[in-house]
């Protein structure tokens, strides 16, 4: 059989009676409301901890649990057991909570399941059918009990024989239908505390008499409104209890504050009220005894009436004679100040609704009876301006700690200059609106500070200094940074969890010399290169003996950014010093990268790569000259020679041997040469000026003795004309030996024009370049000429 409904959760599970105090964190495997009449089949082993709690539930078996070896909690209230086999518990050794309460069982004495739950803390039988609390011999077994739940319609004198050597920590009785008490029964029992849930009737006296003469600490449920168990407490001859606790109880004023007075008048030192409704708030009596208490509390009380004298309410609490005094949970505004000096050491009054006009006597007097007062607690209330709030409570001369969090407190220099009392040492702030500006409004004194839960961004560097502060919780806050510690130089614990914390400076450690606990853990750290020293320092801490403690180390410190380091922690973070030193890094790309520039650089001066890349160059662009520069065949009407070659005839063997038959023979062009084509009987001008007007380029062959020619000159200065008159670059230079322009005569200033202003070639004497140079100068030449008719060549 499955449930319906069968879920998982994570809950804390207070064991059925609202007295009860012991509760467990656990997961719970839910059965509950199930409409079940018997045990589910087929639980898993590894169940611990089970409800079967609200079913219809009659009878357990001896194999109902034979598959649950870790059962730990068995919840099975509010069924309708009446018989439990003696071997039910039998495979749950681990058993240590169990509730059978509300159900139908009768006879307490015979119980024999008991026998195999040896290892029991907490057993609840109350409200069963049984007739006696007879308790059977198997409870005597019980040696690991702790709480025990009882009911019966009659309890005797010999009841508890069986427990008697058992001291349990709370023995809960409920005496709602009990009929029958015989005196001195309770006596039988032993338990640090009793919680009794009293029946409102004649016999609720007697047990409270035995209560009070047998327990220590005693606890009163569903009481009736008269409190008629407290009335006779002083005129009882043995009273034991030194603690009580009244819970759910609904009265009037008159009757409570009477009845706080006759336990005033008792030898009871703790006093605590819990969801206490009061009502008639008229006719209440003033605190009259000056019998110091222990502590008193009251916690979740309620006023039924809506117009009452609250300030007699205030000062009904406020004046009682006890060293601790609670009022928690309660809807209170205000609280009075004492008419004369309290004796109270502790005052509690969390989550109520109280402001920072709390003690207020006048509009420029401030309480001055609280000057025993050493801890104040004003957690959870309405408190908005702690300026003003510190002119409170500055005449309490004896307080020590001050506990001011889960408000909405914030501090501004407009509040004015915050005034502490001088002996302030700890002040709890956390979970407030503070910011930066906090840290302008703290006690000298002070050397523990918790401000937890705020908006500080930052911990401003113009504080004064706090001498004694040791202890600085500063988690779960919008810091950018590490704090420094030169205003906090004494600093030996420092919590900086959960921040906003990117990249700390290595350097802020070293201003805290006595710093011994750092928690920093749960912020978005970048790991990048500004996060190498700090993290390589922290590190070093953690491993380091004495060190810094650092705390949740190493889970809670992880990366957030980049992306291919996130989740990384930082122990494992690392970067080379490489990747982050500028110097480093430079050098070490700079020196290969140098080493490799001259390297290739000497390579390529012993292959000559720049003459290659040079003439590479000059045959790209001649080649695109060519295309770019090509004309029509109407436009080449008239050119014969594809170039007129001019040179020194003392440089004739080179033109002769090289030039001539390589672009002739091998490219194919035809070269005008003067000893070939000048036409006899004409002058020289007129052959040179025929000879550059029929070609399409004149090549001039430069070297030392060109320029030492007259008609070299001439043919320079003709085809430099012939080219402005064509408006085309027809004239290419051949540098046949390096000529310097210094050596250049100044009559032939139109060569050193061309030399400085073009490019020219240079004939390379290594037979592996000649090869390259025909073909810039075949490039250079190339071009579509018309053939010449015989008549024309004649």
């Amino acid at each position: 059989m499955k449930p319906s409904c069968w879920w998982l959760m994570s809950v804390y599970v207070t064991c059925l009676h609202p007295s009860l105090v012991l509760a467990i964190k656990r997961i719970i495997v839910n059965y509950s409301s199930q409409n079940l009449s018997s045990v589910p089949p087929g639980l898993k082993p590894s169940t611990e901890d089970l409800d079967l709690s609200l079913n219809h539930i009659q009878t357990l078996s001896g194999k109902d649990f034979s598959t649950t070896p870790r059962l730990h909690f068995l919840n099975l209230s509010w069924n309708i057991l009446e018989n439990i086999d003696m071997d039910t518990f039998n495979s749950t050794p681990a058993l240590e909570i169990l509730d059978l309460s509300h159900n139908r069982l009768q006879n307490l004495s015979d119980q024999p399941y008991l026998l195999k739950a040896g290892n029991l803390q907490f057993l609840d039988l109350s409200s069963n059918m049984f007739s006696v609390m007879a308790l059977g011999k198997e409870f005597s077994t019980l040696k690991h009990l702790q709480w025990l739940g009882l009911s019966a319609i009659s309890i005797g004198n010999e009841d508890f024989t069986y427990i008697a050597n058992l001291t349990l920590k709370t023995l809960f009785i409920n005496t709602d239908k009990l009929q029958k008490y015989e005196e001195r029964s309770l006596m039988g029992a032993h338990a640090e505390k009793a919680v009794i849930a009293l029946s409102n009737k004649d016999l609720d006296i007697a047990v409270a008499d035995d209560v009070f003469a047998s327990f220590k600490e005693v606890e009163f449920t569903k009481m009736d409104s008269e409190m008629k168990v407290l009335q006779q407490i002083c005129q009882r001859g043995t009273v034991r209890t030194i603690s009580l606790e009244i819970s759910k109880v609904k009265t009037t004023w008159e009757v409570l504050t009477g009845c706080v007075n006759t336990i005033l008048s008792s030898a009871i030192q703790q006093l605590s009220f819990s969801d206490l409704t009061m009502t008639k708030m008229i006719d209440g009596r003033p605190v009259s005894s000056s019998r110091l208490l222990e502590s008193f509390s009251t916690r979740r009380a309620s006023v039924t009436e809506f117009i009452f004298n609250q300030t007699e309410l205030y000062d009904f609490f406020i004046s009682m004679p006890a060293r601790k005094v609670s009022l928690t949970q309660t809807p209170i505004i205000f609280m009075t100040c004492p008419q004369t000096v309290s004796k109270i050491e502790v005052l509690d009054l969390s989550d109520c609704a109280l402001t920072e006009n709390i003690f207020s006597v006048g509009p420029d007097t401030e309480c001055s009876t609280l000057t025993n007062l050493e801890s104040l607690v004003l957690r959870g209330n309405n408190l908005k301006h702690l300026g003003l709030l510190t002119s409170r409570i500055h005449l309490m001369s004896s307080l020590k700690y001050a506990d001011f969090s889960q408000n909405k407190l914030t501090y501004s220099e407009e509040q004015g200059k915050c005034v502490w009392p001088r002996k302030v040492a700890h002040v709890d702030l956390s979970s407030n609106g503070f910011d930066q500006s906090i840290f302008k409004c703290l006690p000298d004194s002070i050397r523990i500070l918790n401000l937890r839960n705020n908006r500080v961004t930052t911990v401003p560097a113009d504080v004064g200094v706090l001498e004694d502060l040791s202890i600085l919780d500063l988690a779960d806050n919008r810091l950018l940074d590490l704090p420094t510690c030169q205003a906090f130089p004494n600093l030996q614990k420092l919590l900086v969890r959960t921040n906003s914390i990117h990249s700390p400076l290595p350097g802020t450690l070293e201003t805290c010399p006595h710093l011994k606990d750092l928690d920093l853990s749960r912020n978005p750290f970048i790991c990048t290169c500004a996060l190498r020293e700090f993290a390589a320092l922290i590190k070093n801490q953690a491993t380091q003996t004495p060190g810094v403690t650092l705390g949740h180390w190493p889970e809670g410190y992880q990366c957030s950014y980049p992306e291919s380091r996130s989740n990384t922690m930082l122990k494992d973070f690392y970067l080379p010093e490489i990747s982050c030193d500028g110097w480093i890094l430079a050098v070490t790309i700079l020196i290969p990268t140098i080493t490799l520039v001259v390297a290739i650089s000497l390579l390529c001066h012993r292959l000559d790569v720049p003459w290659y890349l040079k003439m590479m160059w000059k045959w790209t662009r001649a080649k695109h000259h060519a295309i770019t520069s090509q004309k029509k065949t109407e436009d080449m009407e008239g050119l014969r020679f594809h170039a007129f070659v001019s040179y020194s005839q003392k440089n004739a063997d080179w033109v002769k041997a090289q030039f001539l038959p390589k672009l002739e023979g091998d490219c194919g062009l035809r070269v005008c040469h003067h000893e070939r084509d000048f036409i006899p009987g004409k002058t020289i001008v007129q052959n040179i000026l025929r000879c550059i007007e029929h070609s399409r380029r004149c090549v001039f062959v430069l070297s030392s003795h060109f320029i030492q020619s007259e008609w070299c000159h001439y043919e320079l200065y003709f085809a430099n004309h012939q080219r402005v008159m064509r408006g085309m670059d027809s004239i290419l230079l051949i540098l046949l030996e390096p000529l310097p322009l210094y050596l250049i005569p100044s009559k032939y200033y139109q060569l050193k024009a061309m030399m400085s202003r073009r490019t020219y070639l240079e004939w390379p004497q290594e037979g592996a370049k000649q090869k390259l140079f025909w073909a810039n100068l075949r490039a250079a030449l190339q071009a579509n000429l018309p053939i010449p008719s015989e008549r024309e060549e004649e």
